[in-house]
């Protein structure tokens, strides 16, 4: 179902945790995989890890000039089909003690630097008639869970990105949707969230526990593939029933 051979796929952000387990999920479809991350050190430490084939390019998606290079030079190899928006930051602060340089920096990273791949990409895809853009959004991008500041304003904003490119690049044969997990077990969540914070979404969650970056990988594999063509727009929710519910009682 999710056989994706002679593909070529771009993953952002792809040199850790949920980019990582994309470019896995892909390449063990049969996707040609081009991992992008900031340094080249972080994309060579990621090959380590990765299946044999997969190559990698290091640029950061807040540079315009860099992003036009890192998708003319993948034009020059027949273009990219996949793009998958894994690159992110996050902090968490309270929205009136939010640290304006910081807001700066992740609307930079999580939303301008979605918004210059999914048009770089979506150019090349548009003159190939085929394409599929799959962006990580997050179900912080949907509700306003507190202290998540500028990240939950990225993600709300990346939705309507991928919206808008379902809407205006659907007659041309790309789709975009988007995949919006709840926190993942990696390791930038690890940084940021304690005891509390897991408590508080395992109380809230079905399935009692944070997602895993296979998981969220599968999704975007079946998104990447020919069964999912005439899904376009859509905000794919790899959840365990959180974005569901309200009150669970004895949580």
């Amino acid at each position: 179902m999710t056989a994706l051979g002679g593909r070529r796929a771009m993953v952002t952000g792809g040199a850790g945790g949920i980019g990582m387990a994309c470019a896995t999920g892909l390449a063990e479809a049969g996707v040609e995989v081009v991992i992008a991350d900031v340094s080249e050190e972080a994309c060579a430490r990621a090959l380590e890890g990765l299946p044999e084939g997969v190559t990698s390019r290091a640029f950061d998606v807040r540079d315009r000039a860099a992003c036009e290079a890192a998708f003319a030079a993948e034009a020059e190899k027949g273009g990219v089909d996949i793009l998958v928006t894994c690159a992110a930051v996050v902090k968490a602060s309270p929205i009136l003690d939010f640290d304006p340089d910081d807001w700066t920096r992740i609307l930079d990273v999580n939303l301008t630097g979605t918004f210059h791949c999914c048009q770089l990409a979506g150019r090349q895809m548009v003159a190939k008639g085929w394409g599929r853009i799959i962006t990580l959004s997050s179900v912080n991008g949907q509700i306003a869970n507190a202290g998540r500041g500028a990240y939950s304003c990225t993600k709300g904003g990346v939705d309507m990105l991928t919206r808008l490119l379902a809407a205006e690049l659907g007659d041309k044969g790309v789709t975009a949707n988007a995949v919006a997990p709840i926190p993942v077990d990696t390791p930038m969540i690890r940084q940021v969230h304690g005891p509390k914070d897991r408590a508080a979404w395992h109380a809230r969650t079905p399935n009692p526990r944070y997602a895993q970056p296979e998981e969220v990988a599968s999704a975007v594999t079946w998104l990447a593939s020919d069964a999912a063509d005439f899904v376009n727009g859509h905000i794919l929710n790899v959840d365990g029933g959180f974005m569901a519910t309200g009150i669970l009682p004895g949580r």
